[in-house]
């Protein structure tokens, strides 16, 4: 006469016990447990968009930087860039433009591990009164990289020109941030006054920089 038939979940914990038994299921076990964290990351990294499509193209442009030297698209093409704009005059929104040069500042420290791939600008607003050396000034009050963070300003017309290719308005401070590729077309708009932007564009940065645009 045969015995009672067990449950399923007598079934089960007979199982769980035969494989707690036998070395191999530890080692699975374990190999999972490592290996999750790198299988969402993937999965994470996959389901992030490929390329942000260009929105806008700078154009070729000389101005001057902080350092008095010729600056502009043939440093900066080949690379990722930012660019942020700035008025030293700035009266009312001064409390503004200084918490977007403190952003800049982050970002600069956040991407110092990036090397010659990537470039800081900040462009004046301002062109009628930011001389490059009123720019050599400010950019020492942020302790400005000279290599890769670069305060530039020139002749007033030159620099309306460029501007447009950003969509900023000339004497107006931004909170927006512009990301370009390295062949020099736009890729994103960032409003930093929202916390969560700055994260955004550092992916992004990094995006651009690991997958080649």
């Amino acid at each position: 006469m045969s015995g009672p038939s067990r449950g399923p979940g007598a079934r089960l914990q007979a199982l769980a016990a035969a494989l707690a038994g036998r070395p191999l299921f530890w080692i699975l076990a374990v190999a999972i447990l490592f290996a999750w964290p790198i299988v969402r990351a993937i999965q994470a990294e996959r389901a992030l968009p490929h390329k942000r499509p260009a929105v806008g193209r700078v154009r070729d442009f000389v101005l001057t930087d902080q350092n008095g030297d010729r600056f502009g698209a043939g440093e900066l093409r080949g690379r990722v860039w930012v660019a942020s704009f700035t008025a030293i005059r700035c009266a009312p929104m001064c409390a503004q433009t200084s918490r977007m040069m403190t952003k800049a500042s982050e970002i600069q420290h956040r991407t110092r591990n990036m090397g010659d791939a990537f470039r800081l600008v900040t462009l004046t607003a301002d062109p009628e009164r930011d001389t490059p050396a009123r720019m050599t000034d400010y950019s020492t009050a942020y302790r400005a990289s000279r290599r890769t963070w670069r305060f530039v300003s020139g002749p007033p017309d030159q620099v309306r020109s460029l501007l447009e290719d950003f969509r900023v308005a000339e004497r107006t401070p931004q909170t927006r941030f512009v990301l370009v590729d390295p062949a020099m077309q736009i890729r994103g708009f960032y409003d930093l006054a929202d916390d969560e932007a700055l994260n955004l564009l550092l992916r992004d940065i990094g995006l651009l920089i690991n997958r080649g645009g």
